[in-house]
């Protein structure tokens, strides 16, 4: 469909979802898309860890707000559970409930009520019935840092009405069990807030605590709470109380606001005001934003059967709720990688992972597409940068709330020891097929460019335009003299060395691997596949087997070069290996940003880029191609080139990995060395697994079913390697394999959280919760289903 013919499509359909009523599929009570995701929990600590200590509970998120709520357990009806909130780059639980309502039909005869609850795309929804009184309450929100209740109820008598609130008391939980039972606010005294108190609003200040890896509170955050009722209430240091009489059916709204700062609750007070003053617009709002949201987003399923639908509603709710407005350091909004994730919260933006969101953003939500690029382009480093002046073009790893020391502030998730794979050019381009921004487009492409120059620069040890991954200087990496860090292990422990020659001596010295390089662990994350077996990463168990079978220690030792600017000065390591992925991410990029420059019209920048994709191709399947084993792998830079012109021979020793289809993905392979590569990931000992396409093929040395990049199937891989297949007409295996993944990976077509990655062997959820690049690429998947070659 054409791009023209597809925009006044999406927008016939937000026309027809103006006409929403509260009968519609999204938000009746008839809806296809209930508890699509599990949403109920009464959060009794703080940080009620499961596995990974990851957040147990998904709460509902919308709007890019900075608080969350749950439907309440049996115990708790009454209240929408929790909040949940992000104190900047944690997610921590405030209270097991804020809000919780109970009826009296006189001061002693409090009515039981029994409670129906259930979750739909954007708002939760409680039924309560029991001696002739209903009610009902339904969530949703309505701005960035605000969420609306809307209660009903009915009776035929007079009722009392009382609510309680209590904060939570104690801290830690590992699967519900007790691990610290302190009080969150004897850990953190500071964390103790300030009450205040009228008729409707309640609002608690909480002081300023700056726990790293735990809790961060700017001093004058707070959380309000709203009525459109007169109530009387009293409070303790950690709890409330209130209440009021009703004669007839009544219905009334509460507003919760979570702001970072006193600035956003002076801004917020005016949006509070006139959400109370109007709030059935505002809901109605909320309902008909999310029926488009679905119905841009199922445009490409409309033949497709419900559990396809149910999976492609479950990733946008997915995305939307790890969407985290402006705030911090990030100035613009962005979809982090999972709001219960132990590490992944707040505003926290990773490129690899906001390139992904892109895509699928485009798809239904393109202005928070855009915002997501604008984010990881924000702080690209130009030539007066304070900190690192000789990385223009850089972009980092991760930013977030908090700037890092370096820059000014106090946060440690800051990243710039590396960055990630060139797929921004390949990200900008879909989202600008959706949007046909060319302003947008335009001011970008600048950014894109200088980004590209930098690997060739500060990435390309040899020169020969195929860059390599690496780290940064850094004081990770970095002493103070300047020379590389390592560190080799003693009889007493890890001690520190450091000078590149001297790393070399020391691996002769200690071939078992028993020495650890800050710089590889950094090449790594520059993959983003973080503990590959291509880095030279393998256990020392399966180290020991892979000798015993005759293989060598040295086999797994990774070299690295010094990189100098023409003046001297040293800008970054490289590690002395060509990866086929980044090759061929590099590739796809030149020939994106050929169209690009065609779509701006710069037809010489057109033809460079073009011309510099096709040397890449030809290098790539001359080099990185083994015929032997029919895969592509990376190649190990030789102290000489070949005499074929490659930097040396591929790293076949090293096993396969999902790096082996990138050629696929990116259109750079032959149809030849693609038919290979393609039966080599429909093998049943190599990648076609019970959840197929995993990180790391079985034959590979250093496979283990639950290492992170070793053995786990990540859906950005999968999904990489579909596509690759239906580039060369592989599209009954592609539709193969989806349904094999949607068949075994644990959960999916249930209620459980999309998860990180999946075993390839048993289909067991594993890593984080609620996890945003999965979601993407499952809802790529579901718009592919059945018409893979389209």
């Amino acid at each position: 469909m054409k791009l023209k013919q597809r925009l006044i499509l999406i927008a016939a359909m937000l026309m027809l979802s103006l006409q929403a009523t509260a009968n519609d599929p999204v938000s009746g009570e008839n809806s296809h898309y209930k508890n699509l995701i599990d949403r109920t929990g009464s959060p009794y600590y703080m940080q009620d860890f499961a596995r990974g200590e990851h957040q147990r509970f998904s709460p509902l998120f919308d709007l890019g707000a900075w608080h969350g709520h749950l439907l309440p357990s049996d115990d708790n009806i009454g209240s929408f559970t929790g909040p949940a909130i992000i104190s900047e780059e944690y997610l921590n639980f405030i209270a097991p409930y804020l809000e919780k309502l109970s009826v009296y039909k006189d001061q002693s005869h409090k009515v039981k009520l029994a409670m129906n609850s259930y979750s739909l795309p954007g708002a939760l929804v409680q039924e309560l019935t029991g001696d002739g009184v209903s009610i009902r309450m339904e969530l949703r929100f309505v701005s960035n840092r605000t969420s609306l209740v809307k209660t009903q109820i009915t009776t035929k008598k007079p009722l009392i009405l009382r609510w309680e609130g209590r904060l939570v008391s104690k801290l830690t939980a590992q699967d519900g069990i007790a691990k610290d039972a302190r009080s969150p606010f004897e850990v953190y005294p500071q964390l103790l807030p300030q009450w205040q108190v009228s008729d409707n609003t309640i609002t608690l200040k909480f002081g300023k605590v700056r726990a790293h890896g735990q809790l961060l509170t700017s001093g004058s955050s707070q959380l309000q709470l709203h009525k459109t009722l007169s109530v009387n209430t009293t409070h303790e240091a950690l709890s409330y109380a209130s209440d009021t009489t009703i004669d007839s059916d009544t219905t009334f709204y509460t507003t919760y606001s979570y702001l970072l700062n006193s600035q956003e609750a002076a801004n917020e007070q005016a949006i509070i005001k006139d959400v109370l003053n109007q709030p059935e617009l505002y809901l109605a709002r909320s309902a008909t934003r999310w029926q488009g949201y679905i119905n841009s987003a199922l445009r490409p399923l409309a033949s497709a059967d419900e559990r396809h639908k149910k999976l492609a509603v479950k990733s946008i709710e997915t995305l939307i709720g790890n969407w985290r407005s402006k705030a911090g350091a990030v100035g613009f909004d962005t979809v982090s990688p999972a709001v219960t994730g132990r590490w992944f919260s707040g505003n926290q933006t990773w490129p690899w992972d906001s390139y992904k969101h892109a895509f699928a953003l485009a798809t239904f939500h393109p202005v928070l597409a855009k915002q997501n690029l604008n984010a990881v382009f924000e702080h690209q480093i130009t030539a007066n940068d304070a900190v690192r002046p000789w990385d223009v073009g850089f972009i980092p790893d991760l930013v977030a709330y908090n700037l890092s020391p370096e820059r000014g502030g106090d946060g440690t998730n800051w990243n710039e020891r590396n960055t990630k794979p060139s797929l921004a050019a390949w990200a900008v381009w879909q989202v600008y097929e959706y949007t046909n921004d060319k302003q947008w487009l335009a001011e970008i492409f600048p950014k894109l460019v200088s980004y590209r120059n930098w690997w060739l620069t500060n990435r390309d040890h040899n020169g020969n335009g195929v860059p390599e991954y690496g780290a940064t200087v850094d004081k990770a990496h970095t002493t103070d003299d300047g020379k590389l860090r390592f560190e080799v292990q003693t009889a007493t422990g890890w001690a520190a060395q450091s000078g590149l020659e001297n790393y070399k001596d020391q691996l002769i010295a200690h071939p078992q691997k028993q020495i650890k390089i800050p710089a590889q662990t950094a090449a790594s994350w520059e993959s983003g596949r973080d503990d590959a077996a291509v880095f030279g990463f393998i256990s020392s168990e399966q180290l020991a087997k892979y000798i015993k079978n005759g293989g060598k220690a040295t086999d797994w030792h990774v070299g690295f070069a010094e990189n100098f600017d023409k003046a001297g000065r040293l800008i970054g390591y490289s590690l002395l290996q060509e990866s086929v992925d980044q090759a061929s991410y590099m590739a796809a990029d030149n020939r994106y940003l050929s169209k690009i420059a065609k779509e701006l019209n710069y037809p010489r920048q057109a033809s460079y880029f073009l011309k510099q994709a096709a040397k890449l191709r030809a290098y790539i399947n001359r080099c990185m191609f083994d015929r032997t084993t029919g895969y592509y792998y990376d190649i190990e830079i030789a102290p000489q080139p070949l005499a074929s012109g490659c930097a040396g021979k591929p790293l076949v020793k090293r096993g396969k990995g999902p790096e082996g289809w990138s050629p696929l993905f990116n259109q750079v392979s032959t149809v030849e060395q693609a038919q290979q590569v393609v039966d080599v990931m429909l093998d049943e000992k190599e990648f076609n697994t019970y959840v197929p396409l995993g990180s790391a093929a079985l034959s590979n040395p250093a496979f283990g079913a639950d290492i992170y990049w070793r053995g786990r199937v990540w859906l950005d891989q999968l999904y990489f390697g579909l596509v690759g297949m239906s580039h060369y007409g592989y599209c009954e295996k592609a539709q193969q394999l989806s349904e094999q993944l949607l068949t075994h990976a644990d959960g999916l077509l249930a209620s459980a959280p999309i998860r990180e990655n999946y075993n390839p062997l048993t289909g067991e959820q594993q890593g984080a919760p609620n996890f945003s690049w999965s979601a993407a690429h499952l809802l790529l998947i579901m718009q592919k289903q059945g018409r893979w070659c389209e």
